[in-house]
């Protein structure tokens, strides 16, 4: 309807001056009343007819006469409907507004059901993480080679897992061993952290990261690197609150990246994965974002043409959650956050992370992942 009021508005604008646009309008709401009135008074008439006749037993006369009331229920439409028309032409902002509602209500009843059909509360859910797993295996190929394109195969023998699997893997491992007693969780997390990651010591780790790995006492270096970001995903799986994913996240994060924008990054990530589990909608999980953490208005395009390589939280994380939100489903985020370039493998292990989350992740998909890594990871993903 309301559609068909633009048109008709559009029409007279285009055809009348104001004046004359005016006189149209209050033509439509004469002939509408008119019509309406009519229409209402000659439908009770008819009814009033019928309902004598009927009690009086002269069926025959009384079905006579609410067939008469046909042509006045069709009056009373044609009125609504032009007395509707008159009313709203010339109301730019009101036909707008009600066709934002009806686009508002629409995207809203299409949220909903995907809301419900995504929320995940299973325990033995490890979508996140296997996400970040399969984001930073394909990434591995052009984090120094960039491809600025979606047109590549997601996998190939050029890809291998890297130190943000690893790491990965490893803060699942001490989450895990937790138990659900987290009060040791940060130094859970260290020891499993040198334990894993040292038996990988060459597959990409920073100069910093590499030397807080293989020291006796480690202690955090103040880093805001996306290192933070892209080991964060099994947060979201054992915490049940965001106040219990900022607290988690704190605890897996500080004893390396304790720069304010270390452990934002980080928080953010978990905070996203974790209203992807939760069943939110893009919408909301966006709001959220960008109420509390980063600005995310990009655009692909530009990302594509001037997006360079970033090692930052801040530089990465709002990237990769950006791409998650354009994303069509889970193989698309893989191409869209590996296309606009920068650090493939963690900006995709990021996003992925989320989307992993959010679509969740076939099995075909998740055997040619884990065919990739070696039994000690495997067994900390799949165990």
């Amino acid at each position: 309807m309301e559609s068909y009021i633009k048109k008709i508005n559009d029409s007279v604008r285009a055809k009348h001056d104001e004046k004359g646009a005016q006189k149209i309008k209050k033509s439509y709401l004469i002939a509408g009343g008119l019509t309406l009135g009519l229409g209402l008074a000659g439908f009770v008439s008819s009814f009033i007819t019928f309902m004598v006749l009927f009690f009086e037993y002269e069926t025959d006369r009384a079905m006579t006469a609410w067939l008469v009331a046909i042509p006045f229920i069709l009056m009373i439409v044609a009125g609504s409907v032009l007395t509707r028309i008159g009313d709203m032409l010339l109301r730019d902002e009101a036909i707008e507004q009600r066709e934002k509602e009806k686009h508002d209500f629409k995207q809203a009843m299409q949220d909903y059901k995907l809301d419900k059909k995504k929320s995940k509360d299973d325990e033995g859910d490890i979508s996140a993480i296997l996400g970040a797993v399969i984001g930073d295996i394909c990434g591995s190929k052009y984090e120094f080679n960039n491809i600025k394109t979606k047109d590549f195969p997601l996998f190939d023998d050029d890809c291998c897992f890297t130190d943000d699997t690893v790491m990965t893997l490893a803060v699942y491992k001490a989450l895990k061993e937790c138990n659900g007693d987290y009060q040791e969780l940060s130094q859970k997390t260290i020891e499993c952290m040198q334990d894993v990651g040292r038996k990988y010591e060459f597959c990409g780790y920073g100069s910093g990261f590499y030397n807080w790995l293989f020291r006796k006492d480690p202690k955090p270096y103040n880093s805001y690197g996306n290192g933070a970001a892209m080991r964060i995903s099994a947060v979201s799986k054992f915490a049940n609150s965001i106040v219990e994913v900022r607290e988690l996240s704190k605890k897996v994060t500080e004893i390396t990246h304790n720069h304010e924008e270390g452990l934002k990054g980080a928080e953010a990530t978990a905070v996203a994965i974790y209203l992807a589990r939760k069943g939110k909608s893009k919408r909301e999980i966006k709001k959220y974002i960008e109420n509390n953490y980063y600005n995310l208005n990009f655009n692909y395009e530009d990302l594509v043409s001037s997006y360079q390589y970033d090692m930052t939280c801040q530089g990465t994380v709002p990237q990769a959650i950006y791409c998650f939100l354009i994303s069509k489903d889970f193989e698309d985020c893989v191409k869209t956050s590996i296309s606009i370039g920068g650090d493939s493998d963690t900006l995709a292990a990021i996003s992925c992370a989320i989307a992993g989350q959010y679509y969740g992740i076939s099995e075909e998909l998740k055997q040619k992942a884990v065919s990739f890594l070696v039994p000690q990871l495997e067994d900390i993903l799949l165990n």
